[in-house]
């Protein structure tokens, strides 16, 4: 087992938010790889669920739980799955340790999806399994603006972890975060969902995330480790903690991670969808103004010339009411559905102007 203290600290990402990783140490590795990656400091967790099969069974149909929740079979599902991730530079035979985390098994193909604040720029990266092999990781792919990366390994006999439905997620949903914290290889820690479609979050400045927050409790080397219902089921990828906070952790759904995933396994890289707009938030005499009776939607407040907003006839002070046929709630629900749809993809738009309701046809073109 990995000795904590040599990969103490935890890498704190932005002002407010912490991403759960940790910092320094050096590992020792033989020639041919390095050595047990110390999964150390962690971070979040969500995921929809109640009891795993060999628990209650009520529980799942929303019957309350006798004498607890157990996640004891949930546990034995996905732990093969969970890998100890550290980042660093080699030295020689060593690799020097810089950032370490967890990560979770994305398919027999030798596939691990992590956090990039873990893998970022990076020269040498290693994986440890539940087994305790030490691997040499290559980096497929990252995506700095969800905070997602795909790395490699090629082993035998690697478990997928089972991925489920965040979509189900509702607060008071148990959960468990699975990684490995303060080189505690391989730890649970159970909580509920606080909350879903989390925006905006302090101290950050990525317009794509859409968070889970729960009430888990993460530390440095949760980071990058699956959120996971009663049921073993992957429903979200454990992200951030909110700094000087207790039990305000936040996970990335498992929606969005697959559609990130899918991409760079498919391209090396995510390929994000572009509209030229940028939407603020309704204010109340806009609301007013439209008659929609409450603060909803997304306000155009810039329209880039000759993008596809442009071209589709929006005009700074319209209200986005729908993106397909996907509500628009606040306006931080839009960036992602925008960057999440195909380039060269037509999408209605039901739009407030004033006391008028229009529908406008935006073709979507590809971030550059």
């Amino acid at each position: 087992m990995t000795k904590p203290a040599r990969l103490a600290g935890a890498l704190c990402l932005c002002l407010s938010l912490l991403a759960c990783g940790s910092d320094g140490g050096s590992v020792g590795a033989p020639a041919g790889g390095p050595s047990t990656p110390s999964s150390t400091p962690a971070d979040t967790a969500d995921s929809p669920g109640g009891a795993p099969p060999s628990a209650q069974s009520e529980s799942a149909s929303g019957a309350p739980f006798a004498g607890g929740p157990d996640f004891a079979a949930a546990f034995a599902l996905v732990s093969p799955s969970v890998v100890g991730v550290v980042a660093g530079r080699r030295d020689g035979d060593r690799l020097v340790a810089q950032r370490t985390g967890s990560g979770f098994v994305w398919d027999a193909r030798g596939h691990i999806v992590t956090n990039d604040h873990l893998v970022g720029e990076s020269k040498a990266v290693a994986v440890r399994l539940e087994d305790g092999r030490a691997l040499a990781a290559r980096v497929i792919g990252r995506d700095p603006p969800t905070d997602l990366a795909v790395l490699q390994v090629l082993a035998a006999g690697l478990l997928p972890a089972p991925r489920g439905d965040a979509d189900g997620l509702v607060p008071g949903t148990w959960v468990a975060a699975i990684g490995n914290p303060m080189g505690m290889d391989h730890s649970i820690t159970v909580g509920v969902v606080s909350g879903t479609g989390r925006h905006s979050l302090p101290g950050t400045t990525s317009r794509y995330l859409n968070f889970i927050q729960t009430d888990v409790n993460l530390n440095p080397g949760n980071s990058g480790g699956p959120l996971v219902d009663g049921r073993g089921r992957v429903v979200g990828l454990n992200t951030a903690v909110l700094a000087r906070s207790q039990g305000i952790a936040f996970a990335t759904p498992i929606d969005l991670v697959e559609t990130v995933v899918t991409d760079i396994l498919a391209n090396g890289r995510f390929i994000r969808g572009f509209a030229g707009i940028v939407v603020k938030p309704v204010r109340l005499r806009d609301a007013s103004a439209a008659a929609l009776g409450r603060q909803a939607g997304a306000r155009v407040d810039k329209i880039v010339p000759d993008g596809p907003g442009d071209a589709a006839g929006l005009q700074p002070g319209d209200i986005i009411l729908k993106f397909g046929e996907k509500k628009i709630s606040e306006p931080g629900v839009l960036p992602w559905l925008i960057a999440a749809t195909r380039p060269g993809t037509p999408v209605e738009l039901r739009v407030a102007r004033g006391a008028e309701r229009l529908v406008l046809v935006l073709t979507v073109a590809q971030a550059q």
